[in-house]
């Protein structure tokens, strides 16, 4: 893969895919097979993945709940908690 992932906010160059959250950058971190998922999917897909996560503006138990649910459709190789 050729463009950086970026985990933070407004750290990202590229216009076409948005920072990682920070909870789920950490997940992933933690999650190999997760994280090695995550990095071979298209712009489009870890945009979906990231927007999952961020949909709702959920904090806390909620936020964390999502996150965990998109790390294991990852480890699984499965975004279709995504809705797509």
């Amino acid at each position: 893969m050729d463009k950086q992932n970026f985990i933070g906010m407004g750290q990202n160059p590229d216009p076409d895919v948005p920072d990682i959250p920070l909870g789920l950058g950490m997940a992933l971190f933690q999650e190999t097979d997760a994280r090695q998922f995550f990095e071979n999917l298209s712009d489009a897909g870890k945009t979906r993945v990231i927007r999952y996560v961020q949909s709702g503006n959920v904090t806390g138990d909620d936020a964390e709940a999502k996150i965990l649910t998109a790390v294991d459709g990852l480890k699984r190789h499965d975004t279709a908690f995504t809705g797509q």
